[in-house]
């Protein structure tokens, strides 16, 4: 019988499809999901669904040669246990609610980390960018910023003009009152 080392095809093809989906979007989370029931992650993913965020489970030792092979061996030290990978969609604050906030009602699941940027960012981080606004407000927030001295200037150059008409028809009426 011929060995024809299906297997190893198969790994190699998973690892290739892991790899083009985090090239493709290259800021990812790690947590382990062990205790957690199957249709606690099909809450996740559906919940990832509006962030446009993907969760899947994978083998530790597919996931160390993936990050070899991205040159995150640092990322390696969270890969133990049960581990469950989140793609972050456009918006990797709102990535980060979403699985912070379902860890917080589910306990046997967790975040052990992230790659953002290509940098490993602890969970503590992580929790805190879960703290800030949506992006949509912070931006927001930043043209508020960027346009209230402008909005207060225009006001300033507004008053004293206001002040000089003032002044040219006080002058104009006295004019016209003197003899």
């Amino acid at each position: 019988m011929k060995n024809t080392g299906y297997g190893k095809l198969c790994k190699d093809r998973m690892i290739g499809e892991i790899l083009s989906d985090i090239k493709e979007r290259p800021n990812f989370f790690i947590t382990n999901f062990m205790g957690s029931s199957v249709s606690d992650l099909e809450s996740v993913r559906k919940s990832l669904k509006i962030t446009k965020g993907t969760y899947f489970v994978v083998k530790n030792s597919m996931m160390n040669v993936v990050l070899d092979q991205l040159k995150l061996e640092e990322a390696k030290s969270l890969v133990d246990g049960g581990v469950g990978i989140s793609l972050s969609g456009e918006d990797v604050i709102a990535t980060s609610k979403v699985l912070v906030n379902f860890s917080k009602t589910h306990e046997k699941f967790k975040i052990k980390g992230a790659v953002i940027d290509g940098k490993l960012v602890a969970v503590e981080k992580i929790k805190e960018m879960a703290s800030l606004p949506a992006k949509d407000v912070l931006l927001a927030q930043v043209v508020r910023g960027m346009k209230a001295p402008i909005t207060g200037f225009v006001s300033v150059m507004g008053g004293i003009i206001r002040k000089f008409v003032y002044v040219i028809d006080a002058v104009k009426i006295s004019k016209e009152k003197a003899p």
